[in-house]
């Protein structure tokens, strides 16, 4: 329980509360909180009557009548959220500038866990979603998390739909595919740590995990250049800027299509929500390329500008706007039309105004026209149905613009979610009562006026069937594609599917919705349901691409899991067209003076285009690059693709650097169609100069079996090739191999109690580098428990082995491998105790997840140089070096000399298997003594 203490500032009394307070449990109060009275501060508050406000949290105590009086009378219940902290975040709001007026940030929730863990429930921390992560419990800390921004992924398989970022992420997703390839597609979602991100490259048949943006929270928002080459994301998060204490909209680039993100920049002034970003991809607008983003403060709209700058490989945004003479709202999306006229819309949230509302720049984002109303709501903000009912449906809007150069190019769409007529109206009404459509509204006027749509679904079921969480765009012909959920396949509208429709005539007439799920999501109480929106996309081939936030029940599964999916479906009102790709690497490395190796392309034709395409490469930098010539050129499309290839030359005198390599092909009449693709070169001048070596040192001891060598990056340098013998001669080399970054570790691990030597050259398309110096370490003894023992199958003691170690030293870093034989490590945990001191770690809990089935683990856990744990499709499916899921940190310090007992519990029946060996590698110092005149010293 918390200390009673006397009223003083909120924020430090409850920093002082967090502080003093941990480490908590992790699991969830089994019974109703127990609330003291005595405990307030104040005795004219009824701290029982806060959790009409939000879920009950100790922290609570601290609040004085005068925080009270800070909600206001009206104020609602949020899931997930304490008085206290709706308490300072309208605080902190009115110290920005931006007083909150009726409705929180969507996202309050995940920031209230973001900043304090969860919620303080009887003097227990209840760490829950991005609490996890941002209070870890340090007895039982989270697995390490995939940072995108550190150049790792693993890949997931999509075949039609499926989850694109495993189980690691939960709900709200985005997509876009890549504009000039349709086979490079990126998307995001709200994860595990964080906003998580996900690549493809074969239109979304497969996927590649590039892991959670640090220190994000949520709201994914995806975008491209118009070349292609690259790739945005907005995020809400603190990384670089504290907006107050909250979320800021912080936006994020990649050069290499999504695998790893750059940045960010942040472009708020306070504390931030549903940010959204859209890039002008319109050849004839005089802002091509220009990046436009959306977010609410305090509910009052926000706006900022971007521009990429190609020299310095950056993005750079101008002082944001804020529309404070205009109403309030949540939900905001931006696109632009063919002109580069930009639309802004959003939901109001002003009482009184229940409207989606739109501003109009004619000068790139500069000024805005005052709003006019597009669409007048029957609902409000949210509100309940029966399979979205604690969440509640968000009225949001996402927005699209025709770019085809059609019947109806110029026009504007916004989709959005709204009741039914004949719920009751605004944002009342229970859930049953209440009744959920979509909603499709157009300009064709540049926003001066605007004409709803005929409704993209049934109307003769909406008693029966609800319609909600919407999204949009328009492909390159103009056929405009909508998404959205679908409750018809579940009872009672309790459960929900992802359906697909478009308009092959600008919203006149829609084909038939398509169900693109194939599984209905059950309706998951954890306050997020089904989050607050999804994604969809038309590539620039015959794909169209949409993510949503599913929880179905999978096979031989009892209970729904929640991930985020991406389902594919093809675009049949696609008229003639054509793609472009191109094979190998679109970052190359050259030497100045040689030619660039051939670039091989194919051209795609689809629904029987059969114009010609022509090759050229506008804007290349001539000093570099003298020529370019395109063989043949030009090339008609097949179905099976056309192939050119392009040959470049460099100049021999061209500086050390890298320069963009624009490819356009360009076909079709009487209205063109341009595609383009952009390579990156890097041009050496020289060959790189000599390594120098890092870690280890030289003549190192109790190395690692598997040491991590580390050296200075080399100027030039395109890879390194680096050598281990036995021999400072190098003549028995037992380990070698190549690296693009300035680290390596062996591939297999080297033997024990031995020296080795080591040395690094750098390499580049000029040459080869001389080699660095010579350096030496020696590895550490290996210590080895060998079975077999018995695990007990579905037995919570599970089987121990103790190997008794008499090695004196003291631990300073400590590996473990583990061999198992089991035909379901799904089912096993692994913990490793030092018996003197009663200190444990657990290696891992359910390995691989409930569902590895791969037979057997061989495997090393490592706080260095380890890799995520998961499960294989060969033997052993838990194998490598991993990071365990506790720190072994954890025994730093300790004696070596000890009995050590590696625990393994088989969770499920049915599958058994033994321990067969776990042995440990220690990196040890010397013991220290405690003499009687009170000195220390090491041993002798």
């Amino acid at each position: 329980m918390l200390m009673r203490h006397a009223a003083t500032a909120l924020v430090g009394l409850l920093l002082l509360c967090a502080t003093t307070l941990a480490p908590f449990s992790t699991a969830y109060a089994a019974d109703e909180p127990v609330i003291n009275q005595a405990l307030g501060a104040d005795p004219s508050v009824e701290y029982a009557d806060l959790v009409k406000f939000g879920p009950w949290d100790d922290r609570n105590y601290q609040l004085t009548a005068a925080d009270v009086a800070v909600l206001p009378a009206e104020d609602y219940f949020v899931r997930g959220v304490p008085a206290f902290f709706k308490v300072q975040k309208r605080r902190e709001m009115a110290a920005q500038g931006f007083p909150l007026d009726r409705y929180y940030p969507r996202e309050l929730d995940k920031e209230f866990k973001f900043r304090f863990g969860g919620l303080l429930i009887d003097g227990e921390l209840q760490r829950t979603g991005l609490g996890v992560y941002t209070h870890p419990d340090p007895k039982n800390p989270p697995p390490k998390m995939l940072l995108a921004t550190a150049g790792q992924s693993k890949a997931v398989p999509v075949e039609g739909e499926g989850p694109f970022d495993g189980t690691q992420s939960d709900n709200e997703t985005n997509i876009i595919f890549n504009p000039v390839n349709p086979n490079l597609v990126i998307a995001g979602s709200n994860g595990a740590g964080g906003q998580r991100h996900a690549y493809s490259s074969d239109g979304g048949v497969t996927w590649n995990s590039s892991g959670a943006l640090p220190d994000s929270c949520c709201d994914p928002a995806m975008e491209w250049s118009p070349d292609g080459a690259i790739a945005y994301t907005a995020t809400l998060g603190t990384q670089g800027g504290s907006c107050g204490g909250g979320f800021c909209n912080k936006i994020y680039w990649s050069i290499n299509n999504g695998q790893t993100w750059l940045g960010p920049v942040s472009v708020s002034t306070a504390s931030s929500d549903k940010e959204f970003i859209h890039v002008d991809k319109s050849p004839s607008s005089p802002f091509l390329g220009r990046l436009y983003t959306t977010w609410h403060q305090g509910n009052v709209m926000q706006f900022a500008r971007c521009n990429y700058n190609t020299g310095t490989n950056a993005l750079v945004c101008d002082p944001s706007q804020s529309f404070t003479g205009e109403e309030r709202g949540i939900g905001s999306d931006i696109t632009t039309d063919p002109a580069g006229n930009v639309y802004y819309a959003w939901p109001t949230t002003t009482d009184g105004s229940n409207e989606i509302r739109v501003r109009v720049s004619t000068d790139g984002g500069t000024t805005f026209g005052a709003s006019v109303a597009a669409y007048n709501l029957h609902g409000d903000f949210d509100f309940p149905v029966p399979s979205m009912e604690s969440r509640r449906a968000f009225i949001y809007v996402a927005a699209a613009a025709d770019l085809s150069g059609g019947a109806n190019n110029g026009r504007v769409y916004l989709v959005l979610t709204d009741k039914h007529p004949s719920s009751p109206a605004g944002g009342g009404g229970s859930a049953a009562a209440n009744h959920a459509w979509v909603r499709v509204v157009y300009s064709d006027d540049q926003g001066a006026t605007w004409t709803t749509a005929t409704t993209p679904h049934s109307v003769a079921d909406v008693a029966t069937v609800d319609r909600y969480h919407p999204w949009i765009d328009v492909d390159g012909v103009g056929n405009v594609h909508v998404g959205f959920y679908d409750t018809r396949h579940s009872n009672n509208r309790t459960g929900v599917d992802w359906y697909y429709v478009y308009s092959p005539d600008g919203g006149t007439t829609w084909i038939e919705e398509t169900r693109v799920s194939a599984i209905v999501s059950q309706n998951i109480n954890d306050g997020q349901e089904w989050g607050d929106y999804n994604g969809l996309s038309a590539s620039v081939g015959s794909t169209i691409a949409m993510t949503w936030t599913d929880n179905r029940i999978g096979v031989g599964a009892a209970n729904p899991t929640q991930a985020s999916y991406a389902g594919r479906v093809t675009n049949i009102g696609l008229g003639p067209s054509f793609s472009v790709s191109a094979s190998g690497n679109n970052n190359l490395n050259i030497c100045a003076g040689d030619p660039l190796p051939a670039i091989a392309l194919n051209v795609v034709g689809f629904q029987g285009f059969a114009d010609s395409v022509t090759f050229t490469t506008p804007g290349l930098n001539a000093a570099i690059f003298p020529t370019a010539a395109f063989s043949p050129n030009p090339v008609t499309p097949t179905p099976g693709g056309a192939a050119s290839t392009l040959s470049v030359s460099t100049a021999a005198n061209a500086p050390s650097g890298t320069y963009m390599l624009p490819i356009r092909a360009t076909g079709g009449t009487p209205d063109p169609i341009v595609r383009n693709l952009t390579s990156t070169v890097t041009v050496f001048a020289d060959d790189p100069g000599s390594t120098a070596l890092l870690l280890p040192v030289d003549e190192a001891t109790d190395q690692s079996t598997r040491p991590m060598l580390t050296w200075d990056a080399t100027t030039d340098a395109a890879s390194y090739t680096i050598e281990i013998a036995t021999d400072d001669q190098f003549a028995n080399i037992v380990d070698s191999g190549t690296s693009d970054t300035p680290s390596y570790q062996p591939s297999a691990a080297l033997l024990t109690e031995t020296e080795y030597f080591w040395r690094v050259r750098a390499s580049n398309t000029c040459g080869i580098g001389t080699y660095s110096e010579t350096r030496s370490f020696t590895t550490g003894a290996v210590l080895c428990f060998s079975g077999p023992v018995t695990i007990p199958d579905n037995n919570a003691t599970g089987g121990s082995g103790t190997l008794a170690v008499a090695n004196a030293g003291v631990i300073q870093d400590l590996d473990v491998s583990v061999s198992v034989t089991h035909t379901w490590p799904g089912d096993l945990s692994l913990r490793l105790r030092h018996n003197s001191s009663n200190t444990q770690v657990t290696l891992a809990s359910r390995l691989g997840g409930n569902g590895c089935s791969t037979d057997d683990v061989e495997a090393t856990f490592s706080d260095e140089g380890g890799t995520a744990i998961t499960c294989r499709a060969q033997v052993p499916g838990i194998g490598g070096t991993l990071t365990p899921t506790g720190a072994l940190t954890a025994f730093d310090g300790l004696a070596f000399a000890s009995g050590w007992t590696m625990t393994v519990v088989d969770s499920a029946g049915a599958d058994v298997g033994t321990l067969d060996e776990f042995c440990l590698l220690g990196t040890l110092g010397p013991e220290t003594v405690i003499f009687k005149n009170g000195f220390e010293g090491a041993t002798p």
